[in-house]
């Protein structure tokens, strides 16, 4: 759906309605304004037009009693509400020179953003997948070819150019278009925690005088490999818009959970400095996993418009 989202031309007598609408939506979300006044003063239109507009929000299920914000049924109504793309501003609606060469420098190539956005988050997949993968290696006493701690700066690097893109993009979109940019952005910032996680687990395995083998070895590499599964079922999700593996994904999750108390269950019969060891590693690893899942559900809401039935544990 999101890709979809990115360019879509709209007559420009509804779009300055739809751009109205957006700012409602927008300072209910940002202020919860207690009254129907202090709302109207806010956005800056009349009290009559706005139950107007609220009317047609509240039929929509996007607005309920109180003035509250009803994510799911925004998400589902996204492409009724604004534009994601500046062949909304037109040349003949834009009223300064500025208006005009932002109009012109967003409508070259409208569709090409959203696929730039995509390839960049792409690339940080990549490198963070590499530091989770580094990660275990260590963890099983194994020399990995580079390290998570050295491929930190290029992961940096990465979640940077991916949050430069969606900023510039905000910048000169409508409102829920710069919605749809944060969700984005909180997919990436979730993949470059997960690396973070990585080399904070490298970090305790090479400052630890310790070391695991037998059973509890063995439970910590399948949560290993299970967190692998779900980033494979992630990325499913949010570049092959495979929906259905949002099922197999939660199922792994459970499946994940369960193991983890177990384990700890486990841990609870060594000595206090292995237990401590053992408990930060499989933490650390319970939170990268936690970011994968997490970025799963924005992507399923983006994709499709419906906010997944499922809370993570």
């Amino acid at each position: 759906m999101f890709r979809e989202m990115w360019h879509r031309p709209q007559d420009a007598t509804r779009q300055g309605r739809d751009a109205t609408i957006a700012q409602v939506i927008e300072s209910i979300d940002r202020t919860a304004p207690e009254t129907k006044a202090r709302l109207a003063a806010d956005v800056g239109i009349s009290e009559q037009y706005l139950s107007e507009l609220l009317q047609e929000l509240k039929a929509d299920d996007i607005v309920r009693k109180a003035y509250v914000v009803d994510n799911t049924s925004l998400y589902a109504n996204a492409d009724a509400l604004s534009p994601l793309d500046a062949d909304s501003v037109t040349n003949e609606t834009a009223d300064t020179d500025h208006e005009r060469d932002v109009a012109e420098a967003e409508t070259t190539a409208p569709g090409e953003r959203g696929e730039t956005v995509l390839d960049l988050l792409a690339r940080l997949e990549d490198v963070t997948t590499t530091q989770y993968a580094a990660a275990r290696q260590s963890f099983v006493g194994a020399e990995p070819e580079r390290p998570a701690d050295t491929l930190e700066s290029l992961a940096n690097e990465r979640h940077s150019a991916v949050l430069s893109e969606l900023k510039s993009y905000t910048l000169t979109t409508d409102w829920p278009g710069n919605r749809v940019a944060a969700d984005l952005a909180t997919i990436a910032t979730n993949l470059e925690i997960v690396g973070d996680r990585a080399c904070f687990i490298t970090d305790v395995i090479d400052n630890q005088e310790v070391a695991t083998t037998g059973v509890v070895e063995e439970r910590v590499c399948d949560i290993f490999d299970a967190g692998k599964q779900i980033n494979d079922y992630l990325t499913a999700i949010l570049f092959e818009c495979d929906l259905a593996a949002h099922d197999d994904l939660i199922a792994q999750e459970e499946t994940v959970h369960r193991d983890l108390d177990e384990l700890f269950e486990l841990v609870t019969a060594y000595d206090p400095e292995m237990y401590g060891y053992l408990v930060t590693v499989t933490r650390a690893l319970e939170r990268a996993i936690y970011y994968w899942v997490h970025a799963a559900e924005i992507a399923v809401r983006l994709h499709s418009g419906v906010q997944p039935d499922h809370v993570m544990i």
